[in-house]
């Protein structure tokens, strides 16, 4: 059922979306009053461990999740029943995608039910196990080791890949401004290297597309003969494996980077990582999609709001990355001056102003960012702002393009204008 999988594995941001709103709806106690993002890598966490179990036909990893965190869920006073409750908004919520997304294949999805339904309920003994244990250990119970006699054994007719070496984190990659990843929630700080996390940044651009080494090394090291430039390629990948994987055992291959040949990968499809680039375009798209204005100025916000600068922001310098950087500018811009004509719908002019300086800022002749200016000025009743504005928009043409605005700007000024004499 690998094609069950790869669906898990697609849906599970929304899963981890979705539930952590179920959570604040349903005022679970104490996760309720987490942050946020700390609520949302725990789900992610977990609900990633039934994704690994659903792929190698186990039901280990979602056990041994719930005995990793029993002396952190017991210090934040989360008792089995909250963990419980959760549990239960988690499968709702994933039940209701799934029954989605394979509405054609009910085969598939009744192994899914019956699969999750062993995983979690197998889980759900082991944390109730592992909860006194980490009591006894905080000292809050006797010292006799709890034991539910529960031996978990592995199904070998249910494995569906070959086992194999799986991360265990959560590999978290912000490629807006600055490069930065995290294992788990430990930022990665020191790269050894200066080419690991150049080729961190390749891959990153391929968005999970195969590229091959001599195309790497045609990037990086041009000048080198061949077999000097492969040596070099070698370093870096090893270097970057190791400060991502550290505990990767020995001759096992990495989780986070494919090889095929000699093609390379990031792999976005099978390992736990969570990319701002991906995140962004994937949130774009539902906004263009959104069945009303309320769920379209949403997903617009999230989206806006993982753009912390250019993509690669410390490789502007690098051609490799210019073409992408350039498109997700352009796509940036376009959304926040998206959302600004929906806040004006909405009335909310003063956010409204705050997108469109943020296109502004990314792209100063946008024009149909000081289109919305306008209307936003105008629903203020702010006519010096909006004079201001027009100028703005004329001087910064005039002076750098020797351009005059467009036919639409002259118009847009002219109906805000005209509403300001209406109110």
């Amino acid at each position: 059922m690998q094609q069950v999988v790869r669906v898990f594995h697609q849906l599970l941001p929304d899963f981890v979306d979705h539930v952590s709103a179920q959570i604040v709806a349903n005022h679970v106690p104490v996760y309720a009053s987490l942050p946020q993002q700390h609520v949302k890598m725990a789900l992610y966490n977990a609900i990633h461990s039934i994704e690994i179990d659903l792929a190698q036909g186990t039901t280990s990893v979602y056990a041994d999740y719930w005995r990793n965190v029993a002396v952190q869920r017991a210090q934040q006073g989360i008792s089995p029943v909250h963990s419980m409750l959760v549990t239960h908004l988690s499968t709702n919520v994933m039940t209701q995608f799934l029954k989605q997304a394979l509405q054609r294949e009910p085969d598939a999805l009744a192994w899914w039910l019956e699969r999750t339904h062993t995983i979690i309920s197998l889980g759900m003994l082991v944390m109730t196990e592992a909860r006194i244990n980490a009591l006894q250990q905080l000292g809050q119970l006797g010292s006799e080791p709890a034991s539910s006699g529960i031996i978990i054994q592995e199904q070998p007719n249910l494995i569906l890949p070959p086992s194999h070496w799986q991360a265990p984190h959560v590999l978290h990659v912000q490629a807006f401004g600055q490069l930065r990843a995290w294992r788990g929630s430990s930022e990665i700080i020191n790269w050894g290297r200066k080419s690991a996390i150049a080729l961190l940044g390749v891959l990153i651009t391929q968005r999970g597309q195969w590229i091959q080494r001599e195309q790497i090394c045609e990037l990086f090291w041009p000048d080198l003969a061949p077999s000097q430039a492969e040596a070099q390629f070698k370093v870096a990948l090893n270097a970057l494996t190791a400060v991502l994987e550290p505990e990767r055992p020995t001759r096992q291959a990495s989780s986070y980077i494919q090889r095929r040949h000699t093609a390379y990968r990031l792999a976005l499809d099978t390992a736990p990582i969570q990319l701002d680039l991906l995140r962004f375009e994937q949130l774009l798209q539902r906004a263009t999609h959104a069945s009303n204005r309320t769920e379209a100025i949403n997903y617009y916000r999230q989206a806006l709001n993982l753009y912390a600068g250019d993509f690669l922001g410390d490789c502007l310098y690098s051609d490799w990355a210019n073409g992408l950087r350039e498109q997700l500018r352009a796509n940036y811009v376009q959304a926040a001056c998206d959302l600004a004509h929906l806040l004006l719908a909405e009335q909310q002019p003063n956010e409204a102003l705050e997108w469109t300086e943020a296109a502004l800022h990314a792209d100063p002749y946008q024009e149909t960012a000081y289109q919305a200016s306008f209307m936003a000025y105008a629903q203020l009743g702010n006519r010096q702002q909006l004079q201001r504005s027009y100028q703005r928009c004329q001087q910064t043409l005039e002076h750098d393009l020797g351009l005059a605005p467009l036919a639409t700007t002259k118009a847009a000024y002219q109906q805000a204008e005209q509403t300001l004499q209406r109110v």
